[in-house]
């Protein structure tokens, strides 16, 4: 399996998924500031039908700033599993019956990482033209059962320091057609493989 076949998989199914945001979320993603939101506070979390699991290491955050006097920065960071149960207990109810929420954050170290890049780059004397940017990416998953051919439906929430809540940015997209649409080549089986044992 190429590494990147199911990175391939979430970014087609994200760059078409304009479409399935809903019009009540757009408002709430707009108050979100690359130059002042609190990375700590950043969560993302996906849903997915159950027998489908991202794998440890395989969902990662790219911060890009792009100075108004040319060039390109970025730094890639992996985010980990939320596991503290007092968080999850907290979450909304997003989940229904044969799905599972997966929920992702920076390590400290990586907010505390991220924060200084932003600030050299976007936040300090002379760069006010800078642009910034934020884009998850996952690139590894695994899957319990056999996949089938009914639609996989994802649905994908960001919560920021802005937001304060998970805040809808894809509502059941579909992988499926989104993967056949970019390559319908890609065979699904061999992108998200069996889970081991």
């Amino acid at each position: 399996m190429r590494p990147s076949l199911f990175a391939s998989m979430i970014a087609a199914a994200l760059a078409g998924a304009c479409g399935h945001v809903p019009l009540s979320s757009l408002p709430k993603l707009s108050r979100i500031d690359m130059r002042s939101t609190t990375l700590a506070d950043l969560r993302a979390a996906i849903s997915l039908p159950s027998d489908i699991r991202p794998l440890p290491g395989g969902v990662t955050m790219t911060i890009v700033v792009n100075p108004k006097d040319g060039g390109r920065h970025e730094r890639k960071v992996v985010l980990e599993e939320v596991r503290d149960a007092t968080e999850l207990a907290a979450l909304p109810v997003v989940t229904s019956p044969g799905r599972r929420l997966a929920v992702f954050r920076l390590s400290p170290a990586d907010a505390t990482k991220l924060s200084v890049f932003r600030e050299e780059l976007l936040v300090g004397v002379g760069n006010s033209g800078n642009r910034g940017s934020l884009a998850l990416n996952a690139d590894k998953a695994c899957r319990t059962g056999e996949l089938g051919d009914k639609p996989i439906l994802m649905t994908s929430y960001l919560k920021t320091s802005e937001t304060q809540d998970y805040v809808v940015v894809a509502r059941d997209f579909d992988l499926r057609e989104a993967v056949r649409e970019v390559d319908a080549k890609i065979d699904l089986a061999v992108a998200i493989p069996p889970c081991n044992p």
